[in-house]
């Protein structure tokens, strides 16, 4: 039988995880901030974690996924 080499090495898939939690992070901060009564307004929505952190950490995961898709492992010699 040939052997089946997969597409990256075990470490890009590892940085690769490190985006993923990165991103899911990112949105998991941004949600909520519903009140549930369409006729009034929650100024929640615009603080510090939706407007500035979870964006910037969105971007860092997908920093993160370029970086651990464009990393090519050193040589075993």
């Amino acid at each position: 039988m040939e052997n089946k080499k997969f597409l990256f090495e075990k470490r890009n898939y590892q940085i690769m995880l490190i985006g993923i939690l990165f991103i899911v992070t990112g949105l998991v901060l941004m949600a909520g901030g519903d009140t549930g009564d369409e006729t009034s307004f929650n100024p929640e929505i615009f603080n510090f974690r939706r407007i500035t952190l979870a964006p910037i950490l969105i971007v860092a995961g997908f920093t993160i996924e370029i970086f651990a898709i464009m990393h090519k492992p050193k040589n075993k010699s």
